[in-house]
C-alpha cells in the first residue's frame, strides 16, 4: 500500500509498504517539480531507470537500488512513475556526516573504491543533482558504504551540460589521488558495455540527444581515468562550471563539446543569455549532427587536450611524476 512521504526536492514521493515494512519508493511523473535546463518534467522516471541500468550493466558498482518504471493506484487514481527498492541499513544522509579531510581517515570512513564508483557513475550519467541530501550513508560499522538515490535529473541533451552538481563528493580526499585499479576496471567495463547500455536506456525511453550525453561522458571518463590516470575528482572538475566566475562561463567539457559539434555538422554556437551566462545554443535540436563523427572528434580532443590541461593545473613538483 502507498503511504505519502514528505515531498522530495524533485517532487512527490510515496513509500510502498507490505506487512508494515517499507519495501520501495514511488515517484509519480505528474508530481515532478524540478527545474533544470533542457530536462522535460514528466521524464524523470525514464532517467531514474536509465541510471540504474547504466550502473547494473557495470556490476552495480555504485549501488543504485533496483529501479523501474511502474504504475500504481493511489486513492483510486492510477499514477505512472518510477519505483525504487527501499534502501536498508541506512545511517542517514551523507550531509549529516563529515567526511574526514585526512586521506587515511577518509578511506577508513568510506573506501576509496566505493567513492570512485559513485563519482564515476555520476560523471557518466552527468548528474545535475548529486547534492549531499540524495546520497545515503550505509552500515553501522566502518567502513561505510554508499546508497545513491534520486536520479531524475541526469542525462540531459548533449548541448545542455552546464548544470552538473557533484557537491556530495567533489572534495573528498579519496578522489584527489591517482585512480585505483578498480576505477580503471569500472570505466573499461563501462566502455565495453556502452552499446548495450545505449540499447537498454533507449528502450526505456531515453531520447537520442541524451544517449549522446551518455556516450560522450563514458568516453570522457575512460580516457581520463584508464588512459591518462587523472584523479577522478580532478577529472570531474572539468565537467563543472567555475564558481569563481559565478558559473557563467562554459566548463572545460562544454567547450570541447561545442568545438566537436560544430566540426560534426551541428548548427550551434555559444551565446550569452539574459543572466549573462554562456550557453550552447543549437538549431533544430542538433539536427545535422553526425553522431559518430562527433564522438570520434571528442575522443581525439580528450586525448590531446586533457593532458595539457591537467599538467597545467598540478603543482610543479608533481608534473614530472605524472
Amino acid at each position: 500500500s502507498p503511504v505519502s512521504l514528505d515531498h522530495g526536492q524533485t517532487g512527490t514521493v510515496y513509500a510502498l509498504e507490505a506487512g508494515g515494512e517499507k519495501i520501495a519508493v514511488f515517484k509519480p511523473v505528474d508530481g515532478e517539480k524540478f527545474t533544470r535546463k533542457a530536462l522535460d518534467v514528466g521524464k524523470g522516471a525514464v532517467r531514474e531507470e536509465a541510471v540504474y541500468l547504466v550502473d547494473r550493466l557495470c556490476g552495480s558498482q555504485a549501488g543504485v537500488p533496483v529501479t523501474s518504471r511502474a504504475t500504481i493506484e493511489v486513492g483510486g487514481e492510477v499514477l505512472h512513475g518510477s519505483v525504487q527498492a527501499f534502501v536498508q541499513d541506512v545511517l542517514g544522509f551523507i550531509e549529516d556526516f563529515a567526511m574526514p579531510r585526512d586521506l587515511s581517515k577518509a578511506i577508513e570512513f568510506v573506501p576509496r573504491e566505493s567513492a570512485e564508483a559513485l563519482a564515476l557513475l555520476d560523471m557518466r550519467a552527468f548528474n545535475m543533482d548529486r547534492h549531499s541530501g540524495n546520497l545515503l550513508l550505509l552500515r553501522k560499522d566502518k567502513p561505510h558504504s554508499l546508497g545513491p538515490i534520486d536520479h531524475g535529473c541526469c542525462l540531459p541533451p548533449w548541448w545542455s551540460l552546464g548544470e552538473a552538481i557533484f557537491d556530495a563528493w567533489s572534495s573528498w580526499p579519496q578522489l584527489q589521488e591517482p585512480p585505483s585499479e578498480d576505477s580503471k576496471e569500472i570505466v573499461s567495463m563501462a566502455l565495453e558495455m556502452l552499446p548495450k547500455s545505449c540499447d537498454m536506456v533507449k528502450d526505456a525511453g531515453l531520447d537520442e540527444s541524451s544517449l549522446l550525453t551518455l556516450r560522450l561522458c563514458t568516453h570522457f571518463v575512460y580516457i581520463g581515468v584508464a588512459e591518462l590516470g587523472i584523479p577522478v575528482g580532478v577529472l570531474a572538475s572539468r565537467m563543472l562550471r567555475d564558481e569563481e566566475t559565478g558559473f557563467q562561463d562554459l566548463s572545460w567539457l562544454e567547450g570541447q563539446v561545442l568545438k566537436a559539434a560544430q566540426y560534426a555538422g551541428a548548427k550551434c554556437e555559444m551565446k550569452v543569455n539574459h543572466r549573462d551566462d554562456q550557453e550552447i545554443v543549437v538549431e533544430d535540436e542538433g539536427a545535422g549532427l553526425k553522431a559518430e563523427l562527433f564522438i570520434d572528434a571528442l575522443c581525439k580532443q580528450f586525448r590531446s587536450e586533457l593532458p595539457k590541461d591537467y599538467i597545467a593545473s598540478v603543482e610543479p613538483h608533481l608534473r614530472k611524476k605524472w
